[in-house]
C-alpha cells in the first residue's frame, strides 16, 4: 500500500529510477566519448546516488535498500581490484540472485514470501479471509509456496543467463539487454502469477471476481 502512494507501480519506478539513471549515465559518456570503464563506473555512482536518497526520502534504510548498497559496493570493489568494470554489470546477478534465494527459502516457513506480499497490499477483510483459507485449505497455502517456488527460481535462472552474456556481449550492448533481461523475467513471471492467482481465487473463493480481487491487491 504505502509503495503504491509514494511510487506507483514499482515496475514502473524501477525503470524509470533504478535502471533509467545509470543507463542514460553510461549512455551519455559514451557518446561524449569516454571509455566503458568510465560509463558503467559512473553508472554506478548514480545508482548509489539514487540509493541514498531515497533512504533520506523514506527516513529509512530498510533490508532491501541495504542488499541494493551491499551488491552494488561488492560490484564496485571487484571492479576496481580486478580492473575489470564488467563487474559492476555482473553485480545485477548477484540482486536478482539474492532475491531469488530470499523467496525459495521462504517456502519452507509458514509464510512464503508471495504470501506476505499479498497480504501486505491487502484490506484488513481481505487479510482475514487470506488467513481463513490458508488455515483451513492447506492447498491454499501451498499455492503461494508454488508461487514462491516460481518466482524464486525464476530469478536465479535471470542471475544465471546475465553472467556469460557480460562476457561474451560488448558493455555497450549489455548494459542496456540487462535491464531489459530482467523486464522480460519479471513480465513472464507476473502473467503466470495473475493467471496462477486468479484460478486459485476461483478455486477456493469463487464469492469474489478476479477484478474484486485486483482491486484489493
Amino acid at each position: 500500500m504505502n509503495a503504491r502512494k509514494e511510487g506507483g507501480n514499482p515496475l514502473v519506478a524501477l525503470v524509470l529510477w533504478d535502471a533509467g539513471l545509470p543507463l542514460l549515465a553510461y549512455y551519455g559518456l559514451r557518446l561524449a566519448g569516454q571509455s566503458e570503464q568510465v560509463a558503467l563506473l559512473a553508472g554506478a555512482v548514480f545508482a548509489a546516488i539514487r540509493i541514498a536518497w531515497v533512504a533520506v526520502r523514506q527516513r529509512s534504510f530498510n533490508g532491501f535498500a541495504a542488499m541494493l548498497a551491499a551488491v552494488l559496493a561488492i560490484g564496485l570493489v571487484l571492479s576496481f581490484v580486478t580492473g575489470d568494470a564488467r563487474f559492476i554489470l555482473v553485480k545485477e546477478s548477484f540482486g536478482t540472485a539474492v532475491a531469488g534465494l530470499i523467496l525459495l527459502a521462504s517456502c519452507a516457513s509458514r509464510k512464503p514470501l508471495v504470501l506476505v506480499a499479498v497480504r501486505a497490499g491487502s484490506s484488513a477483510a481481505k487479510r482475514e479471509e487470506i488467513d481463513q483459507l490458508c488455515a483451513q485449505v492447506p492447498e491454499f497455502r501451498r499455492a503461494f509456496v508454488r508461487m514462491s517456488a516460481v518466482w524464486g527460481t525464476g530469478l536465479l535462472l535471470e542471475a544465471v543467463l546475465r553472467v556469460p552474456l557480460v562476457y561474451v556481449l560488448s558493455a555497450d550492448v549489455m548494459a542496456g539487454l540487462s535491464v531489459v533481461l530482467l523486464l522480460v523475467v519479471i513480465g513472464l513471471l507476473s502473467g503466470w502469477t495473475a493467471w496462477y492467482a486468479t484460478r486459485i481465487q476461483n478455486r477456493y473463493a469463487p464469492q469474489h471476481t478476479p477484478a474484486e480481487v485486483h482491486g484489493h491487491g
